[in-house]
């Protein structure tokens, strides 16, 4: 079946539709936005497609670029940075590391608390809320490892 091409009007109101679902709840995966367009019930749906999927995307992008919603809203936690941690002198060690200390809110609960989740994307929507309330997130994605 050949690709229908979306009208200025249709992407106008996608646009529309993805600036109203971030505003209600954020941030998203590109993914969980692309999932939200797919509603039959909206005015203008996309398709569970991968054609969907990269129009969902593009004008998600295109949003962002052009500031109708800000960069914060989409998370993308698949890119992620490793370095090691420097410090001028022991006394900004100190400074810095005073300020990473909590209390334990866990030890005396049962049963133990986690959160696995199905991909990175998904993770970086979560992330926040488990480290406010001091709970491991466990992302997988792809094949997991038989560990």
């Amino acid at each position: 079946m050949p690709r229908r091409r979306f009208t200025q009007e249709e992407l106008d109101h996608l646009d529309a539709q993805i600036v109203e679902v971030l505003r209600e709840d954020h941030p998203q995966s590109v993914r969980h936005c692309f999932y939200r367009m797919t509603d039959p019930r909206l005015p203008v749906p996309v398709l569970k497609t991968e054609t969907g999927y990269q129009r969902v995307q593009r004008r998600c992008l295109e949003l962002r670029r052009n500031g109708a919603i800000p960069w914060g809203w989409i998370s993308d936690a698949t890119r992620r940075g490793y370095h090691v941690s420097t410090f001028d002198s022991v006394s900004q060690f100190i400074d810095r590391v005073t300020g990473f200390y909590r209390s334990t809110l866990w030890t005396a609960d049962e049963p133990h608390v986690e959160v696995w989740c199905e991909s990175r994307s998904i993770a970086g929507v979560l992330q926040a809320e488990c480290e406010r309330l001091a709970v491991s997130l466990y992302p997988t994605g792809g094949f997991s490892s038989a560990t």
